[in-house]
């Protein structure tokens, strides 16, 4: 007799516990809303383009970077095997090539921003125009 009405007092709990975990859904999914142009300030719209323009030409500079500077080493050297490509870097050699990609990448960003910028002027006075 204890069993059965153990095992009728673990099957009517675990039932009932069951009861809490079975929501309906929200009515109306919560769902973002996507921003509006106003929402931000033209400057922090160049500002986030100047540095997804910076930050994603990285990789591209510091290969170029490394590149460039592995055979200036080999032909500064007369072609000396000992300075071929890649070889025996040491920290001031990889600062050199850090510091000329993070240059070269803000370099490419800063002329993105000037074009971007000349041509919103240039969009901007021809509807004044119209």
């Amino acid at each position: 007799m204890k069993k059965g009405l153990f095992l009728l007092i673990l099957i009517s709990y675990s039932g009932f516990s069951m009861l809490p975990a079975q929501q309906l859904p929200p009515p109306d999914p919560l769902l973002p809303e996507d921003y509006s142009p106003e929402e931000f300030p033209l400057w922090a719209h160049d500002l986030r383009r100047y540095e997804v323009v910076a930050i994603g030409s990285y990789p591209i500079t510091f290969f170029a970077s490394s590149l460039i500077y592995d055979f200036s080493m080999y032909a500064a050297n007369d072609f000396n095997l000992s300075y071929s490509m890649g070889s025996q870097r040491d920290g001031n050699d990889i600062g050199i090539i850090i510091g000329s990609a993070v240059c070269v990448s803000l370099v490419i960003a800063t002329v993105d921003l000037i074009i971007n910028t000349s041509r919103r002027k240039k969009a901007e006075k021809q509807t004044d125009e119209q």
